[in-house]
């Protein structure tokens, strides 16, 4: 008998040992589950609780019962520790000790545990707060017994189970639990189970410290439950946050404010009766919103392309739009801000060059720069100029001279003189048509002599004649030997 005590009192020590591991410090309750075991679709084993490192999140895709049965059926190929309906209830198919079939891979499934949610990845009904609760109970009994840190590392969606491959969603691409899942809720309700009772209720407005400009963050941290949200400024509700994590949306605009003080307040309630108030107060300091550009000053005289280049100060330029008398010509986007305007083919007078930025918080800076339009004056080809040429010469070549000759060269295009030069020596210069020459050729020795007629202008053109100047008669009366 006292044998058979002994036997009995070492099987508590295991359960009890087996149910708290040492050194676990959370109080978190079993809740209530439903024992419906199903056969032939997972793998018996004998794994201690210390060796599930991982709990992964599922969602049926149909209804609750339909998907208990299924999963329960062998014909499956797949199965879950435990399913979870939209009302609470809670059914376990397989022992934690024994492996299921959930995850689409294999070492993911050797560690861990799964849970299906009724509902669809991408349903417009999300999952309920009755749902949310229940599994948060299950996850958090879990995790303190198997010593299992409540963070997103260790309690993950089936979309994050690698498929073996480089990708994610196990072997079939999972992408549940979808959007609708509310991540940061569901790890508050497990935290909240895993330490064996509620939290203090509490929010906290956070934004950035010391003086803040343009857009700035602004959210809540809650503890205790904390459903609902109220932002407000000044003392004015501007907006109102049903789902955690709470925050203002889009972030606090602070141009709209006016440089100074402001005080933030967040209100949380939890339910009836159960809400916590803080506040913040915040220096704005934000600079003047203003356009400085380079390329074109104002009334300026332009011809051709003009470069403008545009710089934003106080706060970054979102979009930049260039306007020519009004009519919009382009927006750009990113920096550095440039614009070229073709002036070639514009009207002759005023026009005005126009730049609208539109910074990140919302405000909007102008500038306007006056540009004249210089008269396009037009030039007349001027008549080709015909090329400079020696036409003609009254003496022609072989001719005999005697006494006084007319010398007379007659010229194409416009010298700007006419040398007349007898073998080599200048004899005379005519600057003006007809370019003409006395020359006696009596005075000459007869014979023969060279002729240059000498066109002087861009450039010199030259023409020469060989002429014969006669021996003079001899005297009358002169005896002939």
């Amino acid at each position: 008998m006292a044998l058979a005590r002994l036997h009995v009192l070492a099987a508590a020590i295991a359960v009890a040992c087996f149910l708290v591991p040492v050194g676990q410090a959370g109080t978190a309750a079993r809740p209530p589950v439903s024992w419906l075991k199903g056969e032939g679709n997972f793998t018996k084993s004998h794994r201690p609780m210390h060796s599930i490192d991982r709990l992964v999140v599922h969602v049926t895709e149909g209804a609750f019962w339909g998907s208990v049965q299924w999963l329960k059926n062998p014909r499956a190929h797949a199965s879950s520790h435990f399913v979870v309906s939209r009302a609470g209830k809670i059914v376990q198919l397989v022992h934690l000790s024994d492996i299921a079939w959930h995850a689409g891979h294999c070492k993911t499934n050797a560690a861990s545990v799964g849970i299906e949610h009724e509902g669809f990845t991408y349903g417009p009904g999300g999952f309920s707060d009755a749902q949310y609760r229940a599994s948060a109970r299950l996850t958090a009994w879990i995790a303190r017994r198997s010593l299992l840190p409540i963070d997103r590392a260790h309690i993950i969606g089936h979309d994050e189970v690698p498929d073996g491959k480089g990708g994610r969603g196990g072997a079939s691409h999972h992408t549940d639990p979808g959007p609708n899942w509310q991540w940061s809720r569901y790890l508050m309700l497990v935290r909240l189970y895993a330490g064996g009772g509620l939290q203090k209720l509490s929010v906290l407005p956070v934004v950035p410290t010391g003086p803040v400009r343009g857009v700035i963050p602004w959210r809540a941290e809650t503890t205790g439950g904390i459903r609902q949200v109220e932002f407000s400024i000044n003392g004015r509700v501007v907006w109102v946050d049903r789902r955690a994590p709470f925050a203002y949306v889009g972030g606090l605009n602070t141009t709209t404010l006016g440089n100074g003080k402001h005080v933030l307040q967040v209100h949380g309630v939890a339910g009836p009766g159960r809400y916590d108030i803080a506040r913040r107060t915040i220096v704005v300091d934000n600079k003047a919103f203003a356009l400085t550009s380079a390329g074109a000053r104002p009334w300026t005289k332009v011809r051709g392309a003009v470069k403008l280049r545009v710089r934003p100060w106080g706060a970054r330029a979102a979009t930049m739009t260039f306007k020519v008398n009004g009519v919009r010509r382009a927006v750009d986007r990113r920096q550095p801000f440039l614009f070229t305007w073709n002036a070639t083919r514009a009207k002759a007078g005023k026009h005005v060059l126009e730049v609208v930025a539109t910074s990140v918080d919302g405000r909007v800076a102008t500038q306007r720069i006056p540009l004249v339009v210089a008269k396009r004056v037009v030039v007349k080809p001027r008549p080709p100029v015909a090329p400079l040429t020696i036409l003609s010469q009254s003496i022609l070549d072989g001719q005999q001279v005697t006494g006084l000759v007319l010398w007379r060269v007659q010229v194409a295009g416009k010298p700007g003189r006419v040398e007349f030069l007898i073998d080599g020596v200048l004899r005379g210069a005519d600057v003006a048509a007809p370019y003409t020459l006395g020359w006696d050729a009596a005075v000459e020795t007869p014979g023969a002599h060279r002729l240059t007629a000498r066109a002087v202008g861009r450039k010199t053109v030259e023409e020469t004649v060989t002429v014969m100047v006669p021996a003079p008669p001899e005297s009358a009366g002169t005896a002939t030997p």
